[in-house]
């Protein structure tokens, strides 16, 4: 039960930064400027309302794996790709998103979006070590 929890908020978190990466933040630069303070403030609200959840089952159900099974390499491999993924959002996305709440800038929109692709990249992993593993 527990490793289907874990699989799919591996999954959910892909999918939902695959739509951010591809279709949310790509459309920042659309929002004029008079707009820009209260879309981006929205954006996090919601944002923080659609990963949160998931974020703490994922983390959640990643520690289990490492309790239950940390004699195996898969759970360590998922476990550190998961602490990625949140390294890179506290020191990468989050102060991007600061930046980016008290003013709209192209830099700061590319440097998330890089931080993101680092992100997305852990996810992808995530899931690929959690299917293998299954």
């Amino acid at each position: 039960m527990l490793a289907r929890l874990l699989l799919a908020s591996d999954a959910y978190l892909l999918g939902l930064t695959a739509v951010v990466g591809f279709v949310t933040y790509p459309g920042f630069s659309l929002v004029g400027h008079e707009q820009w303070a209260a879309f981006h403030a929205h954006h996090t609200r919601a944002i923080t309302l659609a990963v949160g959840p998931a974020w703490l089952l994922q983390g959640v159900t990643s520690l289990w794996w490492l309790i239950a099974d940390g004699h195996q390499l898969a759970p360590w491999i998922h476990g550190a790709l998961v602490f990625a993924a949140v390294v890179a959002t506290v020191i990468g996305a989050v102060p991007q998103h600061e930046n980016l709440a008290r003013s709209e800038s192209h830099t700061h929109l590319t440097r998330l979006q890089a931080w993101h692709l680092v992100r997305s990249v852990c996810w992808l992993l995530a899931v690929i070590v959690t299917v293998v593993a299954a």
